[in-house]
């Protein structure tokens, strides 16, 4: 949204004249506030260049936020090539387990 502005009792947003909704809206607003509407424009663009300085701050920070878990997260991590399994002995994980099977032999060489 554009910079509001009242010049000889038009309200123009971003440079073009504004719809009746917007015009009504900062009407209810410097009503309810008590100030005239060129006040209220000027408020209201105090409050959205606040928060567009906010927002740029706030994405700064998630940005070197970013980076410093990046970086972390880089010492903390092994490479998970010298040791095959996430816990316990490289011994146990460069062999695989043989399966065993337990049939009787009276089972297994059953007459048809």
């Amino acid at each position: 949204m554009g910079q509001f502005e009242y010049k000889e009792g038009i309200l123009f947003v971003g440079g073009q004249v504004a719809a009746d909704s917007t015009r009504a809206v900062i009407a209810a607003l410097s009503a309810c506030t008590g100030m005239d509407i060129k006040t209220t424009c000027d408020s209201l663009n105090h409050l959205l260049q606040s928060f567009d300085m906010f927002m740029e701050k706030l994405r700064d920070l998630m940005e070197k936020l970013g980076e410093i878990l990046k970086d972390i997260s880089q010492d903390i991590c092994e490479s998970g090539e010298s040791r095959r399994t996430k816990h316990g002995s490289s011994i146990k994980a460069g062999k695989p387990i043989q399966v065993k099977a337990n049939i009787k032999w009276s089972e297994k060489y059953r007459p048809p």
